[in-house]
C-alpha cells in the first residue's frame, strides 16, 4: 500500500494570504500546506480521500494518473470543492467514479453537486460519479480487485463525519472527539493520519494534547499530524513530539507491506 498526502493543511491552507507569520513567511517548503486530501493506492486501484478545493493541483503536482473510488469525509468545503475537476478523470477513464460518503454528508453533496452524479455526464465532458450512501464496513471491487473500507465515526462540533480504515492504516481529518466504537475499530493499525490542528484549544478540531490522547488510546505503530494551521511551524512542532509520531507534509508518501 501506498499513501501518498497531497495536502496537510487546514481550511486556510498556508501561506495564508496577507499573512506576514514566521510560519506563512518561512522558507520551510514543509510549511506550504495545500488543504488536507490523500491518495492511497493498494491491491491494483487508486482511491482517493476527499475532493479537496486544491484538487486540481494536487492532481497536477503529484501526476495522478487515475482515480477508482473516492471516499468524503464530510461536506465541508476545504474538503469538497474541488469535486468539479474529477470531470478530466471520469473522461479519461469513460466511466462514472464510485464515491463513497456518509448519510449526513450525501445531501449536502448532492445539493451543491447533484449535476455530477450522472453516467450520461460523460457525453458531454461533464463530472461524472456514481453515489454509495454507506454506513458500515465495505469493499470497493474493480476490475477484479477488492479492498474492504472500514467508516469510522469522528466527531467534528455539532457534526458527526467519516474517517476511513483501509487494511492497517487509517486517515482521521476534522478530528475533535471519537466515541468508543471508532477507538474500538482502529487497534492494530500500523500507520495513523490523524488531524492536528494547533497548540492551543479549537472548538472543533483536536489540539496536540488531544491528538496525542487519541493517539495514547489507538496505539498505532505509527502517528503522522495532519490539518494544521500557521500557528506552529513543522519544525517546532515536530520537535515537540516522540520518536513513532512525526508531522505530515505535502506530497509525503508512506509505504506499508
Amino acid at each position: 500500500m501506498k499513501i501518498t498526502l497531497l495536502g496537510s493543511g487546514t481550511s486556510q491552507g498556508i501561506p495564508v494570504p496577507l499573512c506576514q507569520c514566521r510560519v506563512c513567511t518561512s522558507t520551510d517548503v514543509r510549511d506550504k500546506r495545500l488543504r488536507c486530501s490523500a491518495l492511497v493506492e493498494t491491491a491494483g486501484l487508486s482511491i482517493l480521500i476527499d475532493t479537496s478545493i486544491d484538487f486540481r493541483q494536487q492532481m497536477l503536482r503529484s501526476k495522478v494518473q487515475r482515480i477508482d473510488a473516492v471516499l468524503q469525509t464530510h461536506h465541508h468545503y476545504d474538503h469538497l470543492f474541488g469535486l468539479d475537476d474529477i470531470r478530466a478523470f471520469s473522461n479519461a477513464q469513460q466511466a462514472p467514479i464510485d464515491f463513497y460518503t456518509s448519510p449526513q454528508c450525501e445531501p449536502e453533496v448532492m445539493r451543491r453537486f447533484g449535476y455530477a452524479f450522472s453516467e450520461q455526464n460523460l457525453k458531454w465532458g461533464l463530472p461524472s460519479l456514481k453515489m454509495h450512501v454507506v454506513d458500515a464496513p465495505f469493499v470497493i471491487e474493480k476490475n477484479g480487485q477488492r479492498v474492504e473500507v472500514i467508516p469510522i465515526d469522528v466527531g467534528h462540533g455539532n457534526i458527526v463525519i467519516y474517517g476511513y480504515r483501509i487494511g492497517n492504516f487509517a486517515y482521521l481529518t476534522d478530528c475533535k472527539t471519537l466515541p468508543t466504537h471508532s477507538y474500538e475499530r482502529l487497534q492494530g493499525l500500523d500507520v495513523l493520519f490523524i488531524d492536528c490542528l494547533r497548540l492551543k484549544p479549537h472548538p472543533t478540531h483536536a489540539c496536540l494534547s488531544e491528538t496525542l490522547a487519541h493517539i495514547e488510546r489507538i496505539q498505532p505503530r505509527r502517528a503522522v499530524l495532519i490539518h494544521m494551521s500557521h500557528e506552529v511551524s513543522h519544525a517546532e512542532l515536530e520537535a515537540m513530539l516522540p520518536e513513532h509520531i512525526c508531522v505530515g507534509y505535502d506530497e509525503m508518501v508512506v509505504i506499508l507491506d
